[in-house]
């Protein structure tokens, strides 16, 4: 039998392989073509962002987003593009789409952090920043951005922990030793802030907010030239940020230089002529200067742009008084006290104004209103104190003036007591004259709030005391101090010994030998090592010798643990010629107290002066 040859031979098999095979080229051909367009869509998108073309890059993924709804870059992409246009509700919700696709994305918790700080949502900032950190505690950026955030939360230690950290992490970055030397500023760590900007100067000469910050330290640490060189370097650098030539110009009237002062304010107006601030600042120069036409039209301008600029009217209120105008003087001080209650230099000036239309009634309580507020230096002169009393001192003023309760007044006079002696024993320098002003204000505070406190006035003296090195007419203001609280407190025995001192240097004799006789009577064991020699010298001075060895006598039995009482005793007694009482006195001291101590020593020393010489 015969067989009929198939239909589908080897050459139709052939064709239909070569059909297949072109379709297979063709897809993969397609397919990739595809990729690319893919992949040049993210590079699109990409570097439109990178481009600062952020409104072009959020369309661009948004295309991206609908094409590939799964796919994490493309949730991230946008948000970051609606971050930079500060659509902040749109990048918060990319975020959050990013972490439910990658939860362990530290990138976009830190991402969504800055867009929870841009919306002033700290606590969900933070907390974003720590689980960034949490994920990736390497990544020095982390750090860096949840100090920032400290630091407007007004954490400044946890915020110094992150800077440092950073810093660690990347020694390299100027920028964080520049804002870390900011917060030192904020903590008086001036020194610690040069250190800090000279670093980042090392790293980047061309930093101007690194001589921005070495210059405000410069100046709180007196280095006056040196901080005027440091202004004029930053501003030399960027001469387009008007906060630089408003501080310089600050610096400057500060100085006393107004007319300087305010070719800088005007070059800030010139960059932001909408700056009221920066206005209010040149207006005050021209007041120093005696210009009241141009500082009034200033001012003037200054509440057009923003009327609700407190301190404007202040500072056109001091103008109005300084031409006489008081009724305009009242209205103004009134206006910055409606807007700022706390302007104590408001109620000075409205105080003031009062007095001179003949309401004395209005200005005793004007000024003794402005005197509980206490001082309000500028910031940036404002003298330092630790964060922590500042923190006090905002929450008991909060308090006082929504209840001025006996209470709440103690508890404002504690931390105004509390932030004049932080001023007075500032670890790092001495107090200059204006530092301790500054803290005058502020013991006067604490004084008009507790007036029966005698701790209150007598640091208040104190500080007068310290203040005579600059003025000498402050000695009177201390000598009143201290008779006020010897006046509120009659056993106050610190006050009593300290104007027994002062009226001892001013050979005021008997009132001296009365004030350290109270002291000693009061507090023998606080004020005999300061008190027996000038009393011995003041009984000797003034031929009390007899009341001189009466009193000893008499505090000595009262209290024998105290031998310096002894050792004035045996001094009066010499005086009086009883050599041998003076010295059987001074070895029975050598006799209880032991060697080394400074009694002990005293002693030994009269006993080898009179065994050595005659009578």
């Amino acid at each position: 039998m015969n067989h009929q040859p198939p239909t589908d031979d080897l050459g139709s098999r052939n064709h239909w392989r070569r059909v297949l095979w072109v379709v297979l080229v063709v897809l993969i051909v397609l397919m990739a073509r595809r990729m690319a367009g893919a992949a040049d869509a993210w590079q699109t998108a990409d570097s439109l962002l990178t481009g600062g073309k952020a409104k072009e890059a959020a369309a661009a993924y948004e295309k991206l987003v609908r094409q590939k709804p799964n796919d994490a870059r493309a949730y991230m992409g946008r948000g970051r593009a609606r971050w930079r246009l500060n659509e902040l509700d749109g990048a918060i919700a990319d975020f959050t789409q990013v972490l439910t696709l990658t939860p362990k994305d530290s990138t976009a918790y830190n991402n969504r952090a800055l867009a929870y700080d841009n919306k002033g949502q700290r606590d969900l900032a933070l907390a974003d920043y720590s689980k960034a950190i949490e994920l990736n505690p390497k990544n020095a950026l982390f750090h860096f951005n949840r100090a920032l955030t400290w630091s407007a939360v007004k954490e400044p230690d946890k915020a110094l922990v992150d800077y440092t950290t950073a810093i660690e992490l990347d020694p390299k970055n100027g920028l964080f030793y520049t804002n870390r030397a900011d917060l030192l500023l904020l903590r008086g760590e001036y020194e610690k802030a040069v250190e800090d900007c000279d670093k980042a100067l090392a790293l980047n000469d061309k930093s101007a907010a690194a001589y921005f910050n070495r210059a405000t330290a410069y100046d709180q640490m007196g280095e006056k030239e040196r901080a005027l060189a440091d202004y004029d370097k930053a501003v030399e650098l960027d001469p387009k940020v008007a906060k630089f030539h408003n501080n310089r110009g600050f610096f400057l009237m500060n100085r006393g230089d107004n007319e300087a002062a305010i070719e800088s304010f005007t070059k800030a107006l010139e960059l932001i002529p909408t700056g009221s601030i920066y206005l209010n600042n040149r207006g005050q120069a021209w007041l120093n200067l005696g210009q009241q036409e141009k500082a009034m039209a200033d001012f003037d301008k200054a509440l057009q742009i923003n009327p609700q600029h407190a301190k404007v009217y202040r500072n056109r209120a001091g103008a109005w008084l300084a031409a006489g105008e008081f009724q305009k003087a009242v209205a103004d001080a009134t206006k910055c006290l409606e807007l700022l209650p706390t302007e104590s230099r408001a109620f000075q000036i409205r105080g003031e104004a009062r007095e001179a239309l003949g309401d004395s009634a209005g200005a005793k309580e004007d000024l003794e209103r402005a005197t509980i507020l206490g001082p309000q230096p500028p910031v940036g002169v404002a003298a330092w104190v630790p964060v922590e009393i500042k923190k006090r001192e905002e929450q008991a003023m909060k308090a006082l003036l929504a209840d001025a309760s006996p209470e709440n007044r103690h508890t404002m006079a504690v931390v105004r007591h509390d932030h004049a002696f932080a001023i007075l024993d500032q670890p790092q320098r001495e107090p200059d004259q204006a530092a301790l002003e500054e803290a005058v204000g502020y013991a006067r505070s604490a004084s008009a709030l507790e007036p029966g406190n005698a701790s209150h006035l007598f640091l208040t003296g104190l500080l007068y005391q310290e203040l005579a090195e600059f003025d000498e007419r402050a000695l009177v203001m201390a000598e009143k101090m201290f008779t006020q609280a010897v006046d509120v407190d009659a056993e106050y025995a610190a006050a009593w010994l300290e104007l027994g001192l002062l009226m001892a240097a001013q050979d005021r004799g008997m009132e001296a030998i009365s004030a350290l006789e109270n002291a000693l009577e009061n507090d023998p064991v606080g004020s005999a090592a300061h008190a027996m020699g000038p009393l011995c010298a003041e009984y000797a001075a003034n031929d009390e010798g007899y009341r001189g060895v009466d009193f000893f006598e008499a505090q000595y039995a009262a209290n024998p643990e105290v031998s310096a009482l002894g050792v004035g005793r045996a001094i009066m007694l010499n005086y009086l010629g009883d050599r041998e009482a003076a010295l059987s006195q001074a070895r029975d001291i050598l006799l209880i107290e032991e060697a080394g101590t400074s009694e002990h020593d005293y002693a030994a020393k009269l006993v080898a002066e009179w065994e050595g010489a005659k009578p």
